[in-house]
């Protein structure tokens, strides 16, 4: 009994951590992205999915390259342009991105 007391404090705070960290700072390429305003009719929904689906689709493309070129250097990258396309491809509901697609 005294072990999962004794491990339930030491997890608690480190869990409550977790949960109450404070909101990352959006970059100038995620503010771009949300600029952008949202569809209003299916039509403008669809192309707005084809349009930021090619994007997202060069960007990946790219990251990968990125990703060949610094592994061998031993950097690190954080791919934000292409985690910031896939965010708003899911706001729009886009096939293939959404939870339930």
């Amino acid at each position: 009994m005294n072990a999962y007391r004794i491990a339930a404090l030491i997890v608690a705070p480190l869990f409550m951590s977790g949960c109450f960290s404070s909101p990352k700072e959006k970059t100038e390429y995620e503010k771009q992205i949300d600029a952008v305003p949202m569809p209003v009719t299916e039509a403008e929904r669809q192309e707005q999915c084809r349009t930021f689906k090619l994007a997202a689709d060069r960007q990946q493309a790219e990251d990968f390259v990125q990703y060949a070129l610094r592994s061998k250097m031993g950097s690190d990258s954080e791919y934000i342009e292409t985690q910031a396309l896939r965010n708003r491809l899911r706001a729009m509901k886009c096939p293939g991105y959404g939870r339930f697609s």
